[in-house]
């Protein structure tokens, strides 16, 4: 781990962050990133989307009033606004839970998001995110994210003509291009900025890593903090099952994509002398990816579950994998990439 006498035999490792989107599993991020707060390190960059940017949005504007434990208190603020809005609210208020409940409302929300797209359009607080605008606009602070210039943030949407990512910086990062990077069709009409239509940052850069690597913030490693695990243990036969895969397999893509890329040409750097400015780049980053438990992946807990109760557990679960991923790994952060061609930790 990073804690402790190895950590100040050397120098301190500024880290760039990657948040990738995910929903409810936004608060597994949350616990990730609490727990990597705990360590101190250098935070000079971050990307995200979807609930990776509201995370983003979050750690940033905290980190520039007061340090880790403001950026600590300011994820705990964002998380607790959602589930205090949430329309599952009163079943934590009744106790509801239990073995055979648990299951019951996942298939539940499985089939409330399967003909969201028919029952949508009928409510329109919904479709223009109003619940979620107003969770942004109760625990963020807004006005201070658009005008910082401590941390840079960049948030990924997706252009609908043109299936390209924008991202969006420094004052760009509003309201809206939040809630662009959060705009799932199936449930939102599309974000509008600039005469152009935008949804969820998750189908082009979940997260965009290249601001991170290729951004001059003198960056020693990028973390890239996964919230949909590549592999499940098994793919149920119900439609909402598979929908649920394809939706996770089309969330992780670029993902997969970005990292063979940059672990693949890393390779390529360090084994020779690298001449342009961006294969330097790469070959002096390194590149760690903090992977989402298979637990998360199955439907075992719902993406759609905003319940305090679930988000506390999966704050709790993301904190253990932090843990753990800092005692078997932390001691590369600083030193040496724990991600390498391949995907080989």
């Amino acid at each position: 781990m990073l804690s402790g006498k190895d950590c100040a035999l050397r120098a301190k490792p500024r880290v760039a962050l990657g948040l990738q989107g995910g929903g409810a599993y936004g608060a597994y991020g949350w616990g990730i990133i609490d727990r990597l707060l705990e360590e101190h390190v250098e935070i000079v960059a971050v990307s995200g989307a979807s609930a990776g940017a509201l995370n983003g949005a979050a750690l940033v504007t905290g980190l520039a009033t007061g340090g880790d434990a403001a950026a600590q208190a300011a994820l705990a603020r964002l998380w607790r606004a959602v589930a205090d809005r949430s329309p599952l609210r009163g079943l934590d208020l009744l106790g509801a839970s239990g073995p055979l409940f648990e299951p019951f409302l996942n298939r539940s929300l499985a089939f409330g998001r399967d003909f969201a797209a028919y029952v949508s359009p009928f409510l329109p607080a919904l479709r223009s995110m109003q619940p979620l605008r107003a969770v942004a606009s109760a625990s963020l602070d807004l006005d201070l994210l658009a005008r910082q210039d401590h941390l840079p943030l960049y948030v990924s949407a997706t252009d609908i003509l043109t299936g390209a990512p924008r991202l969006f910086s420094g004052a760009e990062v509003t309201l809206d291009a939040l809630m662009a990077s959060a705009c799932l069709p199936e449930l939102f009409d599309a974000v509008e900025i600039d005469g152009r239509r935008y949804w969820d940052g998750g189908y082009s850069a979940n997260p965009a890593l290249d601001p991170l690597v290729f951004g001059d913030h003198g960056a020693t490693d990028l973390i890239v903090v996964q919230l949909t695990p590549f592999e499940t243990y098994e793919v149920g036969m119900l439609p909402s099952e598979m929908a649920s895969r394809v939706s996770d397999i089309s969330f992780n893509a670029c993902l997969m994509r970005d990292l063979k890329t940059l672990t693949e040409l890393q390779a390529y750097a360090l084994a020779a002398e690298p001449r342009s400015e961006r294969m330097r780049a790469i070959a002096a980053i390194n590149i760690h990816l903090l992977q989402a438990p298979c637990s998360l992946a199955g439907g075992g807990v719902s993406k759609l579950d905003t319940r305090w109760s679930t988000l506390g557990g999966l704050r709790d679960l993301g904190r253990a994998t932090a843990e753990r991923w800092l005692a078997g790994t932390g001691a590369a952060i600083g030193e040496e990439s724990s991600l390498r061609a391949g995907g080989a930790a």
